[in-house]
């Protein structure tokens, strides 16, 4: 940091002042002037101590261990049921309060980052009269970009909810739902407020909650059926409504929250969400032997061989996606849509002649 900060001129005579003291202290004339550089900085920046660093990483695994443990708690033996079944659920918030509570209050003395909190309105229209045609332009390229990014997130979440061993019952309408966020996102463009959209792990994680689920054990392995699906929107609404209301516990108390617990808690969604994704099963499959293969469909079906070149070409595939994602060129990650559509062409014409289209159609399937 010290590289780019650039504390007050010091003058000659401050200079000689700095220097005499560094020698009547015994220490470095360099260490005294750091020292002074680091006391001129803004009250807003946070010094970086060995103890801060720690606590954060210990404050973001330690939510992701509570959480994660306490998600699986219903597999174990003990306690009641419906006791097992209640800690489950209340896993993330759980966490998130014990570890927020250890990393604001037990270690108070040890400043922690948190998100911050502007001052201006929340609703306010955007100054649409200040924007030059060059603006309105590149905002529409940008703006069809982001789109076509909701409308490929729409369709993935909507088609993993409602896959056929969700065993959902109740009519769709997913037209409906997208042209229903396309006018809530313009609403959000005039106020200057992020866009809305599907979410996915979130989604498949409210399924479950919502699910009566049966275990069976196959082959040495033991599953998770799903039986039926208690399906109400209440549960959405009410955890939407929590949302909105969440803004009036701005600052405080939502400021006790650090960002290491949050980052966290995004570690558990995504832990939670590979549970029956296939990729990562797939990609288990290279670290096991062949004896030890849970008895799916694309295993019964579909030649080892393929199976792992099927998995490679995927892995090469999310590392361009994450590449281009996670670049630090400012707008490099608008390209991140269009790579996710020409994904549909390298599906149909390129991966058939490596793979015969036979196996890739059975990989592809959730279920046979």
């Amino acid at each position: 940091f010290l590289r780019y900060y650039h504390p007050p001129t010091l003058g000659n005579t401050t200079v000689q002042i700095l220097h005499q003291a560094g020698d009547l202290l015994g220490g470095n004339r360099s260490e005294v002037a750091a020292g002074y550089a680091l006391n001129a900085l803004p009250e807003t920046v946070i010094h970086c101590t060995r103890e801060r660093p720690l606590l954060c990483m210990l404050l973001m695994l330690g939510t992701l261990w509570m959480g994660y443990t306490l998600y699986q708690f219903k597999r174990s033996p003990f306690l009641h049921v419906k006791v097992r079944e209640v800690m489950s659920d209340c896993a993330l918030p759980i966490s998130v309060l014990m570890f927020s509570f250890i990393g604001s209050y037990i270690f108070s003395d040890i400043d922690l980052p948190v998100f911050k909190v502007h001052d201006r309105p929340v609703f306010r229209v955007a100054p649409f009269e200040r924007l030059s045609a060059l603006n309105v332009v590149s905002a529409m390229g940008l703006g069809f970009l982001l789109a076509l990014l909701i409308f490929i997130d729409q369709n993935i979440v909507v088609s993993l909810t409602n896959a056929p061993e969700n065993r959902l019952l109740k009519g769709t309408a997913y037209h409906w739902d997208l042209m229903l966020s396309g006018l809530i996102n313009i609403l959000m463009s005039v106020l200057g407020l992020p866009w809305m959209h599907a979410a996915f792990p979130h989604s498949t994680l409210h399924v479950r909650q919502l699910a009566f689920v049966e275990q069976r054990v196959e082959g040495g392995h033991l599953y998770e059926t799903i039986v039926q699906v208690k399906e109400t929107r209440l549960t959405s609404l009410a955890a939407n409504i929590f949302i909105g209301v969440s803004v009036l516990l701005l600052p405080l108390p939502l400021q006790w929250i650090p960002k290491p617990v949050l980052y966290g808690l995004f570690l558990y969604i995504a832990l939670t969400s590979i549970d029956g994704n296939q990729m990562c099963d797939r990609i288990a499959l290279l670290l096991k032997e062949q004896t030890s293969y849970p008895p799916t469909h694309y295993i019964r079906k579909v030649p080892q061989r393929k199976i792992h070149y099927f998995t490679f070409l995927q892995m090469m595939q999310l590392l361009v996606l994450c590449t281009f994602g996670m670049y630090p060129i400012p707008y490099m990650k608008m390209i991140f849509p269009l790579l996710m559509i020409m994904l549909i062409p390298i599906r149909n014409n390129v991966l058939p002649h490596i793979i015969e289209a036979k196996y890739l159609d059975i990989m592809d399937a959730q279920h046979m």
